[in-house]
């Protein structure tokens, strides 16, 4: 087996037989893998709080010979552990929410190492103090758009009207529709609701700049909150199951 080192974000662990855990990273060269740490559980002190979820490692790993993603890790040694997000509990949160969506949404051994880069511009954007949900709708829409499932917004996903005023953001659609094909959808019973002007020019902004540069971005609370409904139905629409991040951080009170 060829030993392989890289960078690697901790996505989730869980213990595998008696002695050994199976954990899930997002590496930098190699995408999304899943590596078998044996006899972790019982030295536990040689790898401190390297495993912990979204924990930057360096990591030793092996490819299987025969075939299969499940390989095996045999080192991991922590370059950073972000513990400004770790010390308030809705940024821990929001991170969390991060490594989730990432693990259910990423597709194991595809490399993308522009995800790789987005999940640490994120995760030092929370570190600064950023707004914790503004910080997860950038997420949300640079993810969207890296994975190819960015909705459409700047015209009418029926008829291609340019910049529809007023708009209407369908989730089964995928985008915006004018208010002539909102008024036929409505007819045949096809959901979408209102989006404003200012939540579409946000999320084009968010679509055109550099995660960095939209370090002191405002937005008011009625585009925060429409944003919030806009993103959480679209993505709970490409998701499978339901994230337990999302049902902790809606108990907590840090959802709209």
């Amino acid at each position: 087996m060829a030993a392989t080192k890289t960078l690697a974000f901790v996505l989730k662990t869980q213990d595998y037989r008696d002695t050994s855990l199976l954990g899930v990273f997002l590496t930098q060269e190699h995408g999304k893998i899943r590596g078998i740490l044996k006899g972790v559980r019982d030295a536990r002190a040689r790898y401190g709080s390297s495993l912990e979820p979204f924990s930057l490692n360096e990591i030793l790993f092996y490819k299987r010979r025969r075939g299969g993603d499940l390989h095996q890790v045999t080192q991991a040694d922590l370059v950073d552990l972000f513990t400004p997000v770790r010390d308030d509990l809705e940024r821990l949160s929001y991170a969390s929410y991060f490594t989730e969506l990432l693990d259910a949404l990423v597709e194991v051994e595809d490399p993308q190492p522009e995800i790789f880069d987005l999940l640490k511009d994120s995760l030092e954007f929370l570190s600064s103090g950023a707004s914790a949900r503004r910080s997860a709708r950038i997420f949300e829409v640079k993810l969207l758009e890296l994975l190819g499932l960015m909705p459409e917004i700047k015209a009418c996903v029926v008829c291609r009207t340019e910049s529809p005023d007023p708009a209407f953001f369908s989730v089964s659609a995928g985008g915006v529709r004018c208010a002539a094909c909102q008024a036929r959808s409505e007819k045949k019973g096809q959901a979408s609701f209102s989006v404003s002007k200012g939540t579409l020019q946000f999320l084009s902004h968010v679509l055109r700049a550099d995660l960095k540069a939209l370090a002191s971005v405002k937005v008011s609370q009625e585009v925060g909150e429409e944003l919030e409904k806009i993103l959480r139905r679209f993505v709970d629409y490409h998701l499978t199951y339901p994230l337990k991040s999302i049902i902790f951080l809606e108990k907590m009170g840090y959802t709209g």
